[in-house]
């Protein structure tokens, strides 16, 4: 997902993003990482792509 904002493709981020999401929200559900984090993290990632 960095590779894709740094490059400034929108796009395929935006595509991209729901993927990431579900699979941070898995990892969230496992208790690998707390949820408030891997929401965090999705809420972060989708301000940067906004900004792009």
């Amino acid at each position: 997902m960095n590779l894709l904002i740094e490059k400034k493709k929108k796009e395929e981020a935006l595509k991209f993003l729901p993927k990431l999401n579900s699979e941070l929200m898995k990892i969230a559900k496992t208790g690998i990482i707390k949820k408030q984090n891997a929401s965090r993290n999705v809420s972060r990632i989708t301000k940067k792509i906004s900004a792009i």
